[in-house]
């Protein structure tokens, strides 16, 4: 199936909401705005996690639809919206046979987007962005109210932080160590330099065949596998990215 096409939307007047509330999925379309985030008890307002990267592998699918997924199983209305033309977390979310999290069909209009989604209702809408600094980046990143930063430990990963950070200047944002060997000198450094350089979630994401093979039956860790140690990281760093848009300087 391909990718759903974006459609221009121009910006001014507040846009229609019922052109972003029909959603592309295997010939159908589902209500994604209007009646997914209606009601959330879990948080009491809109929030924007954008998930951005210089570097292309670092985990920033991964992110997203693990942390959407936790989100929904503690009932926290959330949402996906991949920017990325790529598009592998749309093709992970045509595989998924689950309705929540709702996924947003990205127009050209990211403005007019995001205008849409702060009125739909409370939750929160994970962003998954190109592995680049662009422009549009640094858009979806001022746009956002927490940006996560996945990083590998390695040279290179840590060497392409310099241009990531430039665009996080004067934003909420985190470090997030991902595809982690345990207990080595390197992850350790690691952790010293991204400490050094901003801050750093304090859950690490740990190389595990879990999170492939989730990927593969369009499902997240926390359902493949609910009891398992990959499903508690998830967990844990989905907590802690709430807390961080209550305000708390974790």
């Amino acid at each position: 199936m391909q990718r759903p096409r974006p459609q221009s939307l121009a910006y001014g007047a507040p846009p229609d909401l019922a052109h972003y509330t029909e959603c592309e999925r295997r010939n159908t379309s589902k209500s994604i705005l209007s009646q997914s985030f209606a009601k959330d008890a879990y948080v009491k307002e809109m929030h924007i996690v954008a998930i951005a990267s210089q570097k292309g592998g670092s985990g920033k699918t991964t992110l997203a639809r693990n942390l959407a997924v936790a989100g929904s199983e503690c009932q926290c209305v959330t949402g996906l919206l991949d920017t990325d033309p790529q598009g592998s977390l749309t093709d992970w979310w045509n595989r998924r046979k689950a309705k929540a999290p709702a996924f947003i069909r990205y127009e050209e209009d990211i403005h007019g987007l995001f205008y849409l989604l702060r009125r739909a209702g409370n939750g929160i809408v994970f962003v998954d962005t190109p592995p680049s600094v662009h422009a549009f980046v640094q858009t979806v990143v001022d746009l956002s109210d927490l940006t996560l930063v996945p990083v590998r430990p390695s040279p290179d990963d840590l060497s392409a932080v310099k241009a990531t950070l430039r665009l996080l200047e004067g934003r909420r944002w985190a470090f997030v160590l991902t595809q982690v060997k345990p207990r080595t000198r390197l992850v350790q450094e690691a952790a010293r330099v991204l400490v050094d350089a901003g801050k750093l979630a304090p859950v690490q994401i740990i190389d595990r065949v879990e999170y492939a093979m989730s990927a593969a039956s369009g499902s997240g860790v926390v359902e493949s596998e609910p009891r398992g140690a990959a499903a508690e990281e998830i967990r844990l760093l989905f907590h802690y990215v709430t807390r961080r848009l209550q305000g708390q300087n974790l």
